[in-house]
C-alpha cells in the first residue's frame, strides 16, 4: 500500500469534503490518478490537484497533510485501515464512522469528531469542537468503539449516546460531558462542566485531575449516589489502561477512587469516579 504527500497550495473559498480520501481507497492509484479524484467544494466538485501538490510519500499507506486543513471536513470519514497525519489544524466530522486505522491530527479538529466511531485511533493534539464521540446529527448511537484521545480541551457534549470504546482529554470538557451515555468510558484530565453524566445509562465518566471532585454545582450530583463497594480489580485494570496516556493519568493506578452511581433520575447504573 502506497503512501501519499499532499501540500495545501491556498486556503479554499468554500469548504471541501474529503470523505472518500483514504488511505486503502488510493492504494493501489497513480500520482496523476490521485490528483484527479474528486472531492465537494461547497455545491460543486473539484480535482485533489487543484487544491494540493500532490506526490508520493515515504510512509507506506499513510496519507500526510500539510497544511491548515480547518476547512477540510470528513477528514478520515469511514477509514478502515491505514494512517492518515495532517500537520495542522482539520474541519467538521474528522474520523467519523472509523471502523479501523489511525488518524493524527496535530493542530485542533472542528465539530463533531469521532462521531460514531467504530475502531481504530484518533489522536488530536489540539482541540475539539462540540459533539465529539458522539452522534451524526439525527442519529441515536454514539461512538461505538476504538480510541479518541484529545490533548486539549473538548466543547459541549462530549461522548453524547456514547456506546463504547475509550475517550481521553487531557484538559478540560464542557457542559454535558457523557450526556445520555450507554456504554464505555470517558476520562478527563482537567474540569468538566456542571451537567456531566446527565442521562446516563451505563459506562464510566473518570475526572483525573489532581484533588478532583464531581464538577461544582453539578446538578447530576443531585440523581447520583454515592457507593463505597470496593471494587478493586474493576479500578486496577482500567487505572493501568488510563496510565499509559500520562499526564493527569500517569499516577491513577496509585490513588483512590469516589465512586458515584446512576443517573437514577434515567435509571442508570453508570459511574462518576473522582480520584482522590
Amino acid at each position: 500500500m502506497s503512501g501519499w504527500h499532499f501540500r495545501l497550495r491556498q486556503a479554499p473559498a468554500l469548504r471541501v469534503d474529503l470523505r472518500g480520501i483514504t488511505p486503502a481507497a488510493l492504494a493501489e492509484l497513480s500520482a496523476a490518478q490521485v490528483g484527479q479524484l474528486r472531492v465537494g467544494h461547497g455545491n460543486a466538485m473539484l480535482a485533489l490537484a487543484e487544491l494540493f501538490d500532490v506526490a508520493p510519500g515515504t510512509e507506506e499507506g499513510t496519507l500526510r497533510f500539510e497544511g491548515d486543513l480547518g476547512r477540510f471536513d470528513r477528514i478520515g470519514w469511514q477509514m478502515d485501515s491505514g494512517r492518515i497525519r495532517v500537520e495542522g489544524d482539520a474541519g467538521h466530522y474528522a474520523g467519523g464512522c472509523m471502523r479501523g486505522g489511525a488518524l493524527q491530527i496535530d493542530g485542533s479538529a472542528g465539530l463533531l469528531a469521532a462521531c460514531e466511531m467504530a475502531g481504530g485511533s484518533i489522536d488530536v493534539k489540539g482541540d475539539v469542537g462540540d459533539f465529539a464521540a458522539s452522534t451524526l446529527p439525527g442519529s441515536m448511537d454514539g461512538m461505538r468503539g476504538g480510541t479518541l484521545v484529545v490533548h486539549g480541551q473538548a466543547g459541549e457534549r462530549f461522548g453524547d449516546r456514547m456506546r463504547r470504546g475509550s475517550a481521553i482529554v487531557h484538559g478540560d470538557a464542557g457542559a454535558f460531558l457523557g450526556s445520555r451515555m450507554v456504554a464505555g468510558t470517558i476520562a478527563v484530565g482537567g474540569k468538566a462542566g456542571a451537567h456531566a453524566g446527565y442521562g446516563m445509562r451505563r459506562g464510566s465518566i473518570v475526572f483525573a485531575a489532581p484533588g478532583a471532585a464531581l464538577p461544582a454545582g453539578i446538578e447530576a450530583a443531585l440523581t447520583f449516589v454515592p457507593n463505597p463497594t470496593a471494587t478493586p480489580v474493576f479500578w486496577a485494570l482500567l487505572a493501568r489502561d488510563l496510565a499509559r496516556h500520562g499526564g493527569a493519568f500517569a499516577a491513577l493506578p496509585a490513588r483512590r477512587i469516589e465512586r458515584h452511581l446512576g443517573d437514577l433520575s434515567a435509571d442508570g447504573k453508570g459511574e462518576l469516579i473522582v480520584c482522590l
